[in-house]
């Protein structure tokens, strides 16, 4: 049995949607978010000094499923206490593919989230989420559990993140694009670590997982069963 309804009618030549028009926009929104240069020490300043050759050569690459996405720069950020959560950097045209293919599913599986997730969404903030919190308890609820996955973004099952998409998207080149990023590796002090679970934080990846994070709690389900109601920060 799929864990993820397949779609009746899937999304096809999600490629052909691929234009330059596209690959501007993704790159202003990746200027947007700033951020540093990948293992390839290529800025963002860097890249656009010669940008309309760069889009063009990131166009074909995309179209004909040449891409192949550069590992990622490991970086880690202090939490305090002697804690380390680990980041990745992509390169700078890496960040401007996700951002492309972040832009090509979005419209797909947007619609499909639970209405009482508010987590970074558009037109959805932690304020809706309170407001809905104190509606419950208008309603009568009392009891909160208030639980985290430790790691959720580390230990996601690639296989996982590669069904549901499948179950929404037919475009094999755009499945294969997600496969190559997922496995795309980090360089960790000079040396190359595969990635064969989760996805590393940072970039324009993890949208691509987080706000299309292909986890049933996230997706639409029936009603939770009184005396329990669903929220999602």
């Amino acid at each position: 049995m799929a864990l993820f309804p397949i779609a009746k009618l899937k999304a096809h030549s999600l490629t052909g949607r691929i234009t330059q028009s596209l690959l501007h926009a993704a790159f202003k929104a990746v200027r947007r978010n700033r951020g540093a240069a990948g293992i390839d020490k290529v800025s963002i300043k860097m890249f656009e000094a010669n940008l309309a050759d760069n889009l063009l050569a990131l166009e074909r690459d995309l179209k004909s499923g040449s891409f192949e996405p550069l590992p990622l720069r490991r970086h880690f950020l202090d939490k305090g206490g002697g804690k380390f959560r680990p980041l990745g950097i992509p390169a700078v045209r890496d960040r401007v593919a996700q951002e492309v293919l972040r832009r090509l599913l979005h419209p797909i599986f947007e619609p499909l989230f639970h209405e009482a997730s508010f987590g970074f969404r558009p037109g959805r903030n932690c304020h809706q989420a309170l407001e809905l919190a104190i509606k419950h308890h208008e309603e009568g609820y009392r009891v909160v559990l208030d639980a985290d996955v430790v790691g959720c973004f580390d230990n996601l099952p690639h296989s996982l993140i590669k069904e549901a998409v499948a179950a929404q998207v037919a475009d094999g080149t755009i499945l294969n694009l997600v496969e190559k990023f997922l496995r795309a590796g980090v360089m960790e002090n000079g040396v190359f670590k595969p990635t064969t679970v989760g996805t590393p934080q940072r970039g324009r990846r993890q949208p691509i997982v987080g706000k299309h994070r292909p986890q049933p709690s996230g997706l639409a389900t029936p009603q939770a069963r009184p005396p329990l109601r669903a929220l999602r920060r």
